[in-house]
Protein backbone atom coordinates (compact mmCIF):
# COMPACT_ATOMS: atom_id res chain seq x y z
CA UNK A 1 0.00 0.00 0.00
CA UNK A 2 0.96 3.81 -0.75
CA UNK A 3 -0.45 6.54 1.26
CA UNK A 4 -2.44 4.93 3.40
CA UNK A 5 -2.88 5.58 7.22
CA UNK A 6 -2.57 2.83 9.53
CA UNK A 7 -4.77 4.05 12.48
CA UNK A 8 -4.09 2.09 16.04
CA UNK A 9 -7.10 1.62 18.46
CA UNK A 10 -5.81 0.33 22.12
CA UNK A 11 -6.62 -0.64 25.27
CA UNK A 12 -5.08 0.68 28.09
CA UNK A 13 -1.89 -1.30 29.22
CA UNK A 14 -2.42 -3.60 25.90
CA UNK A 15 1.61 -2.34 24.20
CA UNK A 16 -0.65 -0.18 21.45
CA UNK A 17 2.13 2.19 21.63
CA UNK A 18 5.05 0.14 21.37
CA UNK A 19 3.41 -1.87 18.66
CA UNK A 20 2.63 1.31 16.45
CA UNK A 21 6.23 2.68 17.16
CA UNK A 22 7.63 -0.83 15.90
CA UNK A 23 5.32 -0.82 12.94
CA UNK A 24 6.46 2.83 12.20
CA UNK A 25 10.32 1.72 12.41
CA UNK A 26 9.53 -1.08 9.80
CA UNK A 27 7.54 0.73 7.40
CA UNK A 28 9.95 3.85 7.96
CA UNK A 29 6.46 6.11 8.18
CA UNK A 30 5.63 8.88 10.62
CA UNK A 31 4.35 8.01 14.33
CA UNK A 32 2.13 10.08 15.67
CA UNK A 33 0.69 9.66 19.57
CA UNK A 34 1.29 12.44 21.88
CA UNK A 35 2.74 14.77 19.22
CA UNK A 36 -0.97 15.24 17.86
CA UNK A 37 -1.56 17.65 20.74
CA UNK A 38 0.95 19.73 20.64
CA UNK A 39 0.41 19.91 16.58
CA UNK A 40 -2.84 20.32 17.48
CA UNK A 41 -2.01 23.40 19.67
CA UNK A 42 0.63 24.94 17.31
CA UNK A 43 -2.35 24.72 14.62
CA UNK A 44 -4.95 26.63 16.39
CA UNK A 45 -2.43 29.34 17.98
CA UNK A 46 -3.50 28.31 21.46
CA UNK A 47 -0.16 29.56 23.56
CA UNK A 48 -1.81 30.92 26.78
CA UNK A 49 -4.79 29.58 28.92
CA UNK A 50 -4.95 26.02 30.29
CA UNK A 51 -2.26 23.06 29.20
CA UNK A 52 -4.65 20.75 26.32
CA UNK A 53 -3.45 17.67 27.05
CA UNK A 54 -5.86 17.53 30.32
CA UNK A 55 -8.51 17.57 27.51
CA UNK A 56 -6.72 14.69 25.59
CA UNK A 57 -9.28 11.98 24.19
CA UNK A 58 -11.86 13.20 26.86
CA UNK A 59 -15.77 13.26 26.15
CA UNK A 60 -16.91 16.33 27.17
CA UNK A 61 -18.48 16.99 30.30
CA UNK A 62 -21.12 19.52 30.95
CA UNK A 63 -20.29 19.67 34.69
CA UNK A 64 -16.60 20.16 34.11
CA UNK A 65 -16.61 22.80 31.77
CA UNK A 66 -14.10 25.04 30.53
CA UNK A 67 -14.51 27.18 27.11
CA UNK A 68 -11.77 28.27 25.13
CA UNK A 69 -10.92 32.16 24.62
CA UNK A 70 -7.60 31.92 22.56
CA UNK A 71 -6.18 31.00 19.80
CA UNK A 72 -6.66 31.86 16.25
CA UNK A 73 -9.51 31.38 13.99
CA UNK A 74 -8.66 27.35 13.83
CA UNK A 75 -9.74 27.57 17.17
CA UNK A 76 -13.25 27.62 18.09
CA UNK A 77 -14.01 30.09 20.92
CA UNK A 78 -16.45 29.65 23.76
CA UNK A 79 -16.94 26.08 22.93
CA UNK A 80 -15.74 23.23 25.36
CA UNK A 81 -11.75 22.41 25.59
CA UNK A 82 -12.39 19.00 24.91
CA UNK A 83 -14.26 19.66 21.49
CA UNK A 84 -11.77 22.19 20.70
CA UNK A 85 -8.89 19.84 21.26
CA UNK A 86 -11.06 17.47 18.80
CA UNK A 87 -11.69 19.69 16.31
CA UNK A 88 -7.86 21.12 16.03
CA UNK A 89 -6.17 17.37 16.27
CA UNK A 90 -9.11 16.39 13.39
CA UNK A 91 -7.83 19.16 10.79
CA UNK A 92 -4.17 17.97 12.11
CA UNK A 93 -5.06 14.04 11.61
CA UNK A 94 -6.37 14.91 7.98
CA UNK A 95 -3.18 17.47 6.99
CA UNK A 96 -0.98 14.22 7.96
CA UNK A 97 -3.17 12.30 5.40
CA UNK A 98 -2.40 14.82 2.90
CA UNK A 99 0.93 14.13 3.41
CA UNK A 100 1.85 10.31 3.15
CA UNK A 101 1.42 7.19 4.84
CA UNK A 102 1.69 7.39 8.50
CA UNK A 103 0.84 5.50 12.20
CA UNK A 104 -1.83 7.16 14.07
CA UNK A 105 -2.83 6.36 17.65
CA UNK A 106 -6.18 6.78 19.12
CA UNK A 107 -8.14 10.09 18.32
CA UNK A 108 -10.81 8.41 16.62
CA UNK A 109 -8.52 8.82 13.38
CA UNK A 110 -10.32 5.60 12.02
CA UNK A 111 -13.45 7.23 11.66
CA UNK A 112 -12.37 10.97 11.07
CA UNK A 113 -10.12 9.53 7.90
CA UNK A 114 -12.60 6.79 6.85
CA UNK A 115 -15.95 9.70 6.63
CA UNK A 116 -13.42 12.39 4.32
CA UNK A 117 -12.36 8.38 2.49
CA UNK A 118 -8.66 8.23 3.17
CA UNK A 119 -7.20 4.92 2.81
CA UNK A 120 -7.51 3.65 6.08
CA UNK A 121 -6.37 0.19 7.88
CA UNK A 122 -7.64 0.47 10.96
CA UNK A 123 -6.52 -2.07 13.35
CA UNK A 124 -7.60 -2.14 17.63
CA UNK A 125 -4.61 -3.81 20.08
CA UNK A 126 -5.94 -6.02 22.99
CA UNK A 127 -4.34 -7.61 25.75
CA UNK A 128 -5.48 -10.25 28.97
CA UNK A 129 -5.59 -8.13 31.79
CA UNK A 130 -2.96 -9.80 33.73
CA UNK A 131 -0.67 -8.71 31.24
CA UNK A 132 -2.11 -5.04 31.02
CA UNK A 133 -1.30 -4.79 35.01
CA UNK A 134 2.14 -6.29 34.45
CA UNK A 135 2.82 -3.72 32.02
CA UNK A 136 1.67 -0.76 33.50
CA UNK A 137 3.20 -1.88 37.24
CA UNK A 138 6.56 -1.64 35.01
CA UNK A 139 5.10 1.61 33.27
CA UNK A 140 4.51 4.07 35.98
CA UNK A 141 5.96 2.17 39.12
CA UNK A 142 2.98 1.51 40.90
CA UNK A 143 1.08 -1.19 42.63
CA UNK A 144 -1.69 -3.93 41.43
CA UNK A 145 -4.74 -2.22 42.83
CA UNK A 146 -3.44 1.53 41.32
CA UNK A 147 -2.63 -0.44 38.07
CA UNK A 148 -6.09 -1.96 37.99
CA UNK A 149 -7.56 1.73 38.85
CA UNK A 150 -5.38 3.27 36.01
CA UNK A 151 -6.61 0.55 33.54
CA UNK A 152 -10.31 0.78 34.93
CA UNK A 153 -10.33 4.81 34.41
CA UNK A 154 -8.43 5.37 31.04
CA UNK A 155 -10.73 2.17 29.22
CA UNK A 156 -13.45 4.30 30.20
CA UNK A 157 -12.50 7.52 29.26
CA UNK A 158 -11.75 6.33 25.63
CA UNK A 159 -14.79 4.40 25.40
CA UNK A 160 -17.11 7.28 25.88
CA UNK A 161 -15.03 9.39 24.10
CA UNK A 162 -15.53 7.09 20.82
CA UNK A 163 -18.71 6.16 21.06
CA UNK A 164 -19.47 10.60 21.89
CA UNK A 165 -17.93 11.22 18.70
CA UNK A 166 -18.63 8.28 16.32
CA UNK A 167 -21.60 6.67 17.61
CA UNK A 168 -19.77 3.24 17.30
CA UNK A 169 -18.25 1.07 19.82
CA UNK A 170 -14.50 1.41 20.91
CA UNK A 171 -13.21 -2.05 21.33
CA UNK A 172 -15.50 -4.39 19.21
CA UNK A 173 -13.68 -6.17 16.68
CA UNK A 174 -16.75 -5.11 14.10
CA UNK A 175 -15.71 -1.40 14.33
CA UNK A 176 -11.92 -2.47 13.25
CA UNK A 177 -10.85 -3.60 9.94
CA UNK A 178 -8.53 -5.93 12.02
CA UNK A 179 -8.25 -7.17 16.18
CA UNK A 180 -5.43 -8.40 17.70
CA UNK A 181 -4.90 -9.78 21.16
CA UNK A 182 -1.70 -10.41 22.62
CA UNK A 183 -3.56 -13.52 24.14
CA UNK A 184 -3.26 -15.20 20.77
CA UNK A 185 0.08 -12.98 19.12
CA UNK A 186 2.31 -11.59 20.93
CA UNK A 187 3.14 -7.71 19.79
CA UNK A 188 6.24 -8.57 17.54
CA UNK A 189 3.69 -10.59 15.75
CA UNK A 190 1.12 -8.18 15.39
CA UNK A 191 3.85 -5.92 14.29
CA UNK A 192 4.55 -8.10 11.48
CA UNK A 193 1.07 -8.79 10.34
CA UNK A 194 0.26 -5.28 10.33
CA UNK A 195 3.61 -4.71 7.82
CA UNK A 196 2.85 -7.58 5.93
CA UNK A 197 -1.05 -6.13 5.42
CA UNK A 198 -0.02 -2.84 4.26
CA UNK A 199 2.51 -4.02 2.12
CA UNK A 200 -0.38 -6.00 0.00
Amino acid sequence: MTNTIITIGREFGSGGHVAGQLIADQLSIPYYDNELITMAIRHGGITHGRPLDKFDEKKFNPFLFESNYYGNDNAPKGEPMEEVLFKLQRDVILDIANNGSAIIIGRCADWILKEEGADVLSIFISAPIEQRIERIMAKYDVEESKAISLIKKNDKRRKAYYKYHTSKEWGNPKTYDYYFNTEDLTLEQIVDEVVMLYNK
